[in-house]
């Protein structure tokens, strides 16, 4: 049953946390912010030449209001769950304005039976930089229950985490946000794009290939598309290299699937339905 609890249990993760495909670039332990400037050489992570710091594009690819439901399968037979994001409203958090982004993640009648899901994560999205400002998570999986909260204080480059403060780079993602911030980038085939997150009490860099354009039929409609790949060097659970993300090559920049190699299998996440935010939809 151990890779069964598996296949559920990252319903959302395929699509919302790039964090899975990263490179560690550092170890866990708590700092003092104070030690920034030295503990940036010491944990080894990429200068800003390497990972640029975050620039998105004139016209945010997403509005308050968007709205897109995903099928998650197992293989070719075997159906198992939804998820739904959200982009919900702009609220005030402490004198920052920022998008609030909900998803949920359950698993079907069927799956379960073996393992049931029932997620939810929240993100706050800086309106103005494009970057966490905290990260929620409530997790209902097989009945057992946990929850995990990051604040990110980006300015003095500190996150919080159980009563913890780490060293973070300005600008650092979570694991939803980054998703969005990608969707910010001029993506451009053949040049890869970078993004920093904080994961499980940890820095990560992930490189995202962008090896080319595909048109891309769907449960929600055909869209031209343009691939990236997280890159993934290590082997595990997930197989090495065989992650592929397809978003919209518009303006929107839609995530519509992602497929994934497994340690039994592979899992396919394709778009089901979507509405566009108010702004994106051509609102007022």
């Amino acid at each position: 049953m151990k890779y069964i609890r598996i296949i559920p249990g990252t319903l959302f993760l395929f699509i919302f946390s790039l964090s899975l495909h990263a490179v560690e670039a550092s170890q866990e332990r708590p700092i003092s912010a104070d030690m920034g400037a030295v503990l940036e050489a010491k944990l080894n992570i990429p200068s800003p030449s390497a990972t640029p710091s975050p620039e998105a594009r004139k016209t945010v690819p997403f509005q308050v209001g968007e709205r897109l439901k995903y099928s998650v399968g197992w293989g070719k037979v075997l159906d198992a769950g939804t998820a739904v994001m959200e982009v919900e409203e702009i609220l005030d958090y402490q004198v920052h304005d920022v998008y609030r982004v909900v998803v949920e993640a359950k698993s079907n009648a069927v799956f379960s039976l073996f393992y049931r899901v029932r997620d939810t994560l929240e993100s706050l999205i800086d309106v103005n930089g494009l970057f966490s400002r905290r990260y929620w998570t409530k997790q209902d999986e097989a009945y057992k229950k946990r929850e995990r909260k990051y604040e990110f204080e980006q300015e003095d480059n500190v996150a919080y985490y159980k009563g913890k403060e780490y060293y973070i780079r300005y600008g650092i993602q979570d694991e939803v946000s980054a998703v969005f911030y990608v969707r910010t980038l001029d993506l451009q085939v053949g040049k890869p794009v970078y993004v920093d997150i904080f994961a499980r009490g940890k820095n990560w860099q992930v490189k995202c290939e962008v090896p080319g354009t595909e048109t891309l039929e769907v449960p929600a409609g055909k869209f031209e598309t343009i691939i990236v790949e997280p890159e993934l060097r290590f082997d595990g659970v997930m197989k090495k290299g065989k992650v592929r993300v397809w978003f919209t090559h518009d303006e929107h920049r839609i995530p519509v699937q992602v497929r994934s190699k497994i340690a039994i299998g592979s899992i396919l996440i394709r778009l089901e339905d979507y509405r566009l935010g108010i702004d994106a939809a051509g609102g007022e």
